[in-house]
Formats: structure tokens, C-alpha cells, sequence
């Protein structure tokens, strides 16, 4: 009798449960594993960039990472806008109303193009002063210069690119994204090459080839985009507003990561002992720790529409289900990645960096900031979670919390006033991270954002 009691328990208690996640796991392991492989593509695009720019010169890889970098502060505006729209959209997607959710997409790419429009016209008008503020030799700044005029001539596309690929995850398409950054990354490597080897344009077949793929690729996602809106060709002042409403944090938590990373710099450049090699050490690191961010931040992206989608269906306790079945994947994947990266650390670091002083920083830095990584999957996912259900004016406040208050006050504390060198910031990063983890995850648990309403 006791020994029934005991198996029933056990069934009730931890089988059961299990075997109610598979099939939420499943649904979230289906709607990521394209995004894990379309970032891929992106990465291996911004790759192929760099090292291209690398045969040229040293002068042109220099500027080439200066030019992306302003690019990218400028996409931005791009993902307030995504960020905004697949929150609304995921929910009008599986709504009643189809009229309205095509007047929605059409209204979020038509702010897509304005948007693009002066991106572009501030890039190119600004681009001289804006280069002119870093300090960085002058045959770098004319190589920046130009380079930043040809990606902004492009940037128009990209902006329109990154919302539709929203649009697209937003309508459970995430296999086309997948197709449309495979031909997008296959293209600019071909392009790359060809003007490489056969033309006499140099360094400026750098941005020529990724503006080139980056649009025919936005001009594929349009034509999807016109048979999705089917001559609904409405624009809603009132969705338009409720998209900056919800997306413009994203915003602030992207240029506030931005910053503070730029702020981290300056911290360990305080250091009094080997302070150049432990900023190459943790520029590495960063490196390394991309790998991992790739399927988080996919999970992240996939959990904002699945949780969207479900809400849009009044399926509140689902969503509440699947955003915690979709942060188990990611933090699983995560940490197996984690522990590999772990155990290999020393021949890891031995290929990338031959600076015998370089490389036992990175070891060190590998070691404690890998310890993380898993709640950084956590994290990601929970406010990917709060993002769909149109929350994220506390997915911002929890990151502002992390970046401003913990952070970087605690990075300098631990490393430059107590004396306990990049250990000490390393740790203050990890411990600013593992707050806003739990903050973001009890804001979750709390059911609150189900009261979320828009549309």
C-alpha cells in the first residue's frame, strides 16, 4: 500500500509534469530553431565582412568595425519599431479581426520606410562629424567616412528587412526569415568575392555588398508582405502610436547596453596592471560569449510571439506555460554550450590569443562571467515573455536597474577601489545580471502582464 502511495506520488508530483512540458517544448523548440539559423547566417555575414576588410588593411579592418558599429547604433531605430510590432501583431495574428491585423502590418512597415528615410538622410549628412568625434587616425576616418555613406544608403532596406522579419515571426513564417538570410548571406559572400577578385572599387565593396543583399532581400520580404496585407492599405495613426508606445523601451535597454559596455572600457582601462591586455582579454571574451547569446536571444525572440500569439487567443495560462517551457530549452542549450566552452577554455583561448599575458585573462574571464550564461537564458526569455504580452516598460526598468545602478557602480567598487582587479568587475557584471534575472522572472511569475491591454 505504502509502496502505491509512494508511485502514485511520484507520477503526480515530477512524471506527470514532465511529460505535460514535451509538447510546450516541442512548440517552442519549433518556432526558434529557425531564428538560432538565421542569426547564424547574420553572423557569418558580419564575418565575411571583417575578414574581407582584413585583406585590404589593417586601416580598413579598423574602419570597417568603426562604420558597422555607427550602423548598428542607427538600426536600432529598426528594433524599436520590430520590438513594438510583433507585440501587437502576434496578438492581432491570432485575433478575430484579419482586417486589422493587415491595416497593423501595413501601418508598421510604412513607419518602417519613414524611419529608414531619415536614418539615412542624418547617416550620410552626419557621418564626417560623427566619425570625426572618435579618436582614431585620419586615413582610418577617410575609410570610415566612405564606408558609412554606402551603408547608409542601404540602411533604408535594412530598417524595412529587420520589420518584416518581425511581421513574418509575428505570422509563424520563421522558415522564410530562415530562407531569406540564407540567400541574403550567400549573396554578400558572392558579391564579396567577386568585387574582391575581379574589380578594381577596394575597400568600398565592403558596404556595396552588404547594402546590395540587404535590400534585394528586404525587396523579397515586400512581396511576401503585399500578399499578407491584401489591399488592406490602411494606416492607423492609433497602432502607430501603441508601436513607439511599447517599443521605444527596447530602445532604451539597446542604447543603454550599448553605453554601458562603451563605460566597462574606460573601468578596466583604470586598472593599474595590465590594463591593455584585460581590455583585449574581455573584447575576446565578448567574442566568445556571442556564440551562446545566439540561441538566447533567439528564444528570446520566439518566446515574444509565441506568448503573443496565445494571449491574442485568450489563452492566458498557456502563455504563461509556454514562456517558462521555452526558458527550460534555452537555459538547457545554454548551459551545455556553457560547460563545453568551460571545460575547453585553455585551447580556446590558446587559438584565439598567442599574448601569453592575454590569454590567462581570458581564462579567468571565461571561468567566472560563463557562470551566467544560464541566467542569462532566463532572462532573456522571461522579458522576451513580458515583450509579447506588450510589458516592457518593466523588461526596461529591470535592465536601466541592472546596467546603471548594480553594474557599473559595482564594477568599479569591486575592481578599482577594493583593489580586486578584473575578477572584481567580471564578478559585478555577473551579480548585476543575476538580480535582474530574478526581477524579470518574478515579474512573470506574477501574472501581471495578463492585464496588459492594447489593439
Amino acid at each position: 500500500m505504502m509502496l502505491q502511495e509512494n508511485t502514485s506520488f511520484v507520477k503526480q508530483k515530477f512524471i506527470k509534469p514532465v511529460k505535460n512540458m514535451i509538447p510546450l517544448m516541442k512548440s517552442s523548440w519549433h518556432a526558434s530553431w529557425p531564428i538560432i539559423v538565421m542569426m547564424i547566417f547574420e553572423f557569418i555575414m558580419s564575418m565575411t565582412d571583417i575578414y574581407i576588410a582584413g585583406l585590404y588593411s589593417t586601416e580598413v579592418k579598423a574602419a570597417t568595425g568603426i562604420a558597422t558599429q555607427v550602423y548598428a547604433l542607427f538600426i536600432m531605430t529598426g528594433h524599436i519599431l520590430t520590438s513594438g510590432a510583433v507585440s501587437i501583431l502576434s496578438r492581432l495574428y491570432t485575433g478575430e479581426d484579419k482586417n486589422l491585423f493587415k491595416s497593423a502590418v501595413f501601418t508598421s512597415i510604412v513607419s518602417a520606410f519613414f524611419f529608414g528615410i531619415a536614418a539615412c538622410i542624418i547617416g550620410i549628412v552626419f557621418s564626417e562629424h560623427i566619425v570625426a568625434l572618435l579618436n582614431i587616425e585620419d586615413i582610418e576616418k577617410d575609410y570610415a567616412i566612405v564606408l558609412i555613406e554606402i551603408y547608409f544608403i542601404g540602411i533604408i532596406f535594412h530598417i524595412i528587412l529587420t520589420n518584416t522579419n518581425g511581421v513574418l515571426r509575428s505570422c509563424k513564417r520563421v522558415m522564410v526569415i530562415m530562407g531569406v538570410m540564407a540567400f541574403a548571406t550567400v549573396l554578400n559572400l558572392v558579391l564579396l568575392l567577386y568585387f574582391y577578385n575581379f574589380t578594381d572599387i577596394g575597400y568600398r565593396a565592403i558596404a556595396i555588398s552588404t547594402a546590395i543583399s540587404i535590400t534585394l532581400a528586404s525587396l523579397i520580404t515586400l512581396v511576401i508582405m503585399y500578399r499578407i496585407i491584401d489591399k488592406v492599405y490602411v494606416f492607423s495613426g492609433k497602432i502607430f502610436k501603441q508601436i513607439i508606445s511599447i517599443g521605444w523601451p527596447g530602445g532604451v535597454i539597446s542604447l543603454s547596453w550599448q553605453l554601458s559596455g562603451t563605460a566597462i572600457y574606460s573601468i578596466l582601462g583604470l586598472l593599474t596592471v595590465n590594463s591593455t591586455e584585460i581590455i583585449a582579454a574581455y573584447a575576446t571574451g565578448l567574442r566568445i560569449e556571442s556564440a551562446i547569446f545566439m540561441p538566447a536571444f533567439a528564444f528570446y525572440k520566439s518566446n515574444s510571439v509565441i506568448v503573443g500569439n496565445l494571449i491574442g487567443e485568450k489563452k492566458l495560462d498557456d502563455a504563461y506555460k509556454h514562456g517558462f517551457a521555452t526558458a527550460f530549452i534555452s537555459m538547457t542549450i545554454v548551459t551545455i554550450m556553457m560547460a563545453v566552452i568551460m571545460i575547453f577554455a585553455h585551447p580556446i583561448a590558446d587559438i584565439l590569443e598567442p599574448n601569453s599575458i592575454v590569454e590567462p585573462e581570458i581564462i579567468k574571464y571565461i571561468y567566472v562571467c560563463m557562470i551566467a550564461e544560464p541566467f542569462i537564458a532566463l532572462n532573456l526569455a522571461m522579458c522576451g515573455a513580458l515583450n509579447g504580452a506588450g510589458d516592457t516598460k518593466s523588461s526596461m526598468f529591470y535592465a536601466l536597474l541592472n546596467l546603471w545602478i548594480l553594474r557599473l557602480p559595482l564594477a568599479y567598487i569591486l575592481g578599482i577601489h577594493l583593489d580586486f582587479g578584473p575578477a572584481g568587475i567580471w564578478w559585478a557584471l555577473n551579480i548585476g545580471l543575476f538580480i535582474q534575472t530574478i526581477l524579470s522572472t518574478r515579474r512573470f511569475i506574477s501574472k501581471k502582464w495578463q492585464s496588459i491591454e492594447f489593439a
